[in-house]
C-alpha cells in the first residue's frame, strides 16, 4: 500500500499548548525550528488624525499634529470626560480647493479663482461653483474611543498630487445630495415648458402631468435633473449646478442601462441636447444610439391604441423627438441614421390643444399617400414632414455630386421636390401661412418661423446646384448639360428664396418675441442665406449689390449670436459668417474686379483618420457635429507595429503634429492641429493662405465637385475661405 504523502511544508505550531513536547519541532526532513515573529506592538492613533487619514506619532496627551495644526487631539484629557469616551468633531478641510463646475464635469484642473477661475477665462466658459456646504455638522454627534486597533495611514505631506485628491474627494462630496429642491425644481420645470417646450424636438413632456408629478415630488429623478439642467442652461443660470444635475441624471441612466423606460428615454434627451449644447460631441453621438436602441425595444415606432389618449401621444412625441437628433449627426448618411423612415409606423404629433386635453385626432403619415384625407397637419406635422423632405434632397445632391444621378432625371427630380414642398404649404391653415400678422398673433413663435425658414431653405438646397462658380454647385459636366436657360431660372429662384428667408429673419427680429429661444437649425438657414445673398451680388440682375448684400447678411450675424451666444454647435457657423463678412467688406472696400469665384483647396495627402472609400462616401463640413466629434480610427494599431516602422510612424507622427486632414470628396482640406490653438475654424484661414499665395481662382470649369455640401448636412462652400488674413484666430476653440 503506498504510503501517504508528506506536506510540503510543516504545518504551524500552536502557541498555546498544554504539552511542554509540542512545542518541539515533529521529526522529519525539514528539522528547523519554525518560531512565529512577534508582532509588533500596534500605535495608538488619536480620532483626529484617523478621520483625517494621516500618521499619528501616538504622543501621549496631545500627538503632534493636532498640536501643529491646533486642533483638539482625543488623548486629551479633558475635565469631566471619562477617559474612554471623546467627542469628536470633524476639523475643517484646510488644503481643499473648490472646483468650479465646468472644470469639475470635464475633469481638469481648477485653481479656485474668484469670481472665474483661469481655466475657464481661458477657455471662454462661463465659470461658476457649486453651493458651499456645511461639512462638519455630520460628525457633530460622533463618538468613538481614545485609541483604535486599526493600522492608520501614512502620513501625507501637502504636495499638490494630495491637493488635487483631496479637491477632487471635496468635489464628489458638494455632488451628493445637490439635486434641486422642490422650489427651484417647480420654477425650472415651468421654465421648460414656457422657453424648451416650444421647440420641436423638445415638446415631447405632457405639461399637466408633468406638473403635477413636480408638485406632488413624485417625478422620475433622472428626468427632474435632466429638465432643470437643461433649462438652467439655456437660460444661462450660471449660478445653479446643472453640470452636476446632468452627470448624476446621466450616470443613473447608465447604472440602469438593461431596464428600458420611458421615463429614463425622456431624461437621455434632454442630457443629449445638453452635451450637444455644451459641446461635447462624442458623449451626444455614443448616447444617441442608445436613445435610438431604447426607443425601438420600448417599441415606440409602433401605435398602441389600447392605451390612453395622452399616453400614446405622448409615445408618439418621444418617438419624432428622436427621429430629429439625426439632423445632428446623420447628414444625409444611411448609416448613421438613428430611424430609417421605413421602419416608422407612427401617425405625426397633434397639435397642442389636443395633446393637452388628451384628444385624439387623426394627422396622418410622414410620407402621406394618395389615400391621405388629412386636411390640416399642423406647425409640428408638416415640420417632420419637411424634415423628411430636405433629407432626401440632401441624399439627391449626394448623388448628383458623386454622378450617380443621370443628367436626364434631375430635372424630374426637382419638379417632385417642387410639388411635395407646395403640398406641404398647402397643408397649413391660412393663420399657419406666413406674414407678418400671423408672425406675431402666434402662440409658437418659435415653430412658425423655423417652419418657414427650412421650407425655403430646402428650395435652395435644391436650385443650388446650378449656381455657376458656387462651391455647392453640381459638376461640371452636369451643368453643360442644363440648358443655359434653366440654369438662369434656378439661380433667380435660389436667391429668391435666400432673400425670403432674410425677411423672416428681419421680421422676427422688429416683431418677435426676444425672450424665446431657437434650435440650431435656424441658425443654419440664416447662415446659408447670408452666403447666398453676398454670392448673388455678382449676378447681373440680382435683387441686391454687394453693400446691400452684407447688410442683410448682417442680420443673419445678429440673429446668430442674439439667440446662440452660448452654443457650442452654433459657434462654428458665427465665427465662419464673421469671416465672410469680412472678406465681402474688404472686397467693397477695395472695388476689385475679380470675379466673385472661390480658391482652389490645396493638394494633401490621403487622408488617414478615414478609409478611401469612406472619404470619398462620406464628406462632412467642419461645422458638422460628426466631424467635430474627431473620431479616429485606430484600426492600424490592432496587429502591432510592423518591423521597421518605428522610423515612419514618427515622420507620420510628425506631419500629424503640424496638419490634420479632413476628407472633402476628391479633394482634402489641411489645417492646423487643435492644440496649437487653430481649433477646428482655423480652416479658413489655411485654405485662404495656401490660395493666395497659389494665385489661382476656380471658375464654373474647374469647380470641384467635392466641395458641394453645407453644414445642414456637409461642406461650407469655400467663398467662405476667400480674401481672408493667414494668422490664427486669437481666441481658443
Amino acid at each position: 500500500m503506498t504510503e501517504a504523502l508528506r506536506p510540503l511544508r510543516p504545518l504551524q505550531v500552536s502557541s498555546v499548548s498544554h504539552d511542554s513536547q509540542s512545542s518541539q519541532p515533529k521529526s522529519g526532513p525539514i528539522s528547523k525550528s519554525i518560531t512565529a515573529p512577534d508582532r509588533p506592538k500596534k500605535r495608538a492613533v488619536c480620532s483626529q488624525c484617523r478621520i483625517r487619514k494621516v500618521r499619528c506619532d501616538g504622543r501621549p496627551n496631545l500627538c503632534q499634529n493636532c498640536d501643529r495644526l491646533g486642533f483638539e487631539c482625543s488623548f486629551q484629557q479633558l475635565p469631566g470626560k471619562s477617559p474612554g469616551q471623546y467627542v469628536v468633531k470633524l476639523p475643517e478641510r484646510r488644503r481643499r480647493m473648490q472646483a468650479c463646475i465646468p472644470c469639475h464635469s470635464k475633469k481638469t484642473r481648477c485653481l479656485g479663482e474668484l469670481p472665474s477661475c483661469s481655466s475657464c477665462v481661458r477657455r471662454n466658459r462661463v465659470c461658476s461653483y457649486p453651493r458651499a456646504k456645511n461639512h462638519g455638522s455630520a460628525a457633530d454627534g460622533l463618538t468613538g474611543a481614545v485609541g483604535f486597533d486599526d493600522e492608520c495611514a501614512e502620513d501625507a505631506s501637502p504636495s499638490q498630487e494630495d491637493m488635487d485628491m483631496e479637491m477632487e474627494m471635496g468635489d464628489a462630496a458638494d455632488g451628493e445630495g445637490s439635486a434641486p429642491d422642490a422650489e427651484t425644481t417647480t420654477a425650472l420645470v415651468l421654465d421648460y415648458f414656457d422657453h424648451l417646450y416650444p421647440l420641436p424636438s423638445f415638446a415631447f413632456l405632457h405639461k399637466p402631468t408633468v406638473v403635477l408629478r413636480c408638485r406632488d415630488q413624485t417625478m422620475n429623478e433622472s428626468l427632474k435633473l435632466a429638465i432643470c439642467a437643461i433649462t438652467s442652461l439655456h437660460l444661462k443660470r450660471s449660478s445653479l449646478c446643472h453640470d452636476l444635475w446632468v452627470q448624476q441624471a446621466e450616470q443613473s441612466i447608465l447604472q440602469q442601462i438593461g431596464r428600458a423606460s420611458i421615463f429614463h428615454l425622456q431624461a437621455l434627451l434632454l442630457v443629449i441636447r445638453y452635451r450637444i449644447e455644451s459641446g461635447e460631441f462624442p458623449t451626444a453621438f455614443m448616447l444617441a444610439a442608445l436613445a435610438a436602441r431604447t426607443a425601438l425595444a420600448l417599441r415606440l415606432n409602433y401605435e398602441r391604441p389600447e392605451l390612453s389618449q395622452v399616453a400614446q401621444e405622448a409615445r408618439r412625441r418621444l418617438f419624432w423627438a428622436v427621429y430629429l437628433l439625426d439632423d445632428f449627426f446623420c447628414v444625409g448618411l444611411r448609416e448613421f441614421e438613428l430611424c430609417p423612415e421605413e421602419t416608422i409606423h407612427l401617425q405625426l404629433p397633434c397639435d397642442e390643444d389636443h395633446f393637452g386635453a388628451g384628444r385624439y385626432v387623426h394627422t396622418g403619415l410622414l410620407r402621406p399617400g394618395p389615400s391621405d384625407n388629412v386636411s390640416t397637419v399642423g406647425l409640428r406635422g408638416v415640420y417632420l414632414r419637411l424634415t423628411s423632405v430636405r433629407r432626401a434632397v440632401m441624399r439627391f445632391n449626394r448623388r448628383v455630386g458623386l454622378g450617380e444621378e443621370l443628367s436626364s432625371t434631375i430635372g424630374g427630380s426637382m419638379r417632385r421636390f417642387e410639388e411635395e414642398l407646395n403640398s406641404l404649404m398647402a397643408n397649413l391653415s391660412p393663420f399657419e401661412q406666413y406674414s407678418v400678422s400671423n408672425l406675431t398673433s402666434c402662440r409658437w413663435q418659435a415653430q412658425f418661423i423655423m417652419l418657414h425658414m427650412s421650407w425655403h431653405q430646402c428650395h435652395c438646397d435644391i436650385y443650388r446646384l446650378g449656381l455657376d462658380g458656387y462651391s455647392e454647385a453640381a459638376p461640371s459636366p452636369i451643368l453643360m448639360a442644363i440648358h443655359p436657360r434653366e440654369r438662369t431660372a434656378m439661380q433667380f429662384k435660389c436667391f429668391e428664396h435666400a432673400e425670403s428667408i432674410i425677411r423672416i429673419v428681419s421680421d422676427f427680429s422688429t416683431h418677435g418675441n426676444g425672450e424665446c429661444l431657437l434650435e440650431r437649425d435656424a441658425a443654419v438657414c440664416a447662415f446659408e442665406s447670408a452666403r447666398l445673398v453676398m454670392f448673388s451680388s455678382r449676378i447681373p440682375g440680382a435683387p441686391s449689390n454687394l453693400d446691400l448684400a452684407i447688410n442683410k447678411a448682417k442680420l443673419s450675424l445678429n440673429l446668430i449670436t442674439r439667440f446662440f451666444p452660448y452654443s457650442a454647435s452654433t459657434q462654428p457657423l458665427r465665427k465662419d459668417l464673421e469671416r465672410l463678412i469680412a472678406s465681402y467688406s474688404v472686397r467693397l472696400a477695395l472695388q476689385t474686379q475679380e470675379a466673385f469665384s472661390e480658391p482652389d483647396p490645396p493638394s494633401a495627402r490621403p487622408s488617414t483618420k478615414v478609409s478611401q472609400y469612406a472619404s470619398s462616401r462620406q464628406r462632412l463640413s467642419v461645422q458638422s457635429l460628426l466631424l467635430q466629434s474627431d473620431f479616429v480610427d485606430d484600426s492600424n494599431e490592432i496587429a502591432g507595429p510592423a518591423p521597421g516602422a518605428a522610423i515612419q510612424a514618427t515622420a507620420n507622427a510628425m506631419q500629424t503634429n503640424s496638419r490634420t486632414t479632413y476628407v472633402s470628396g476628391s479633394s482634402e482640406v489641411t489645417v492646423a492641429p487643435r492644440n496649437q490653438t487653430w481649433g477646428v475654424t482655423g480652416q479658413v484661414e489655411s485654405l485662404n493662405g495656401q490660395a493666395q499665395q497659389s494665385g489661382t481662382c476656380l471658375d464654373a470649369g474647374q469647380e470641384d465637385a467635392g466641395l458641394i455640401f453645407n453644414p445642414w448636412m456637409g461642406f461650407a462652400g469655400t467663398e467662405d475661405m476667400h480674401g481672408m488674413s493667414g494668422r490664427p484666430p486669437d481666441e481658443e476653440f
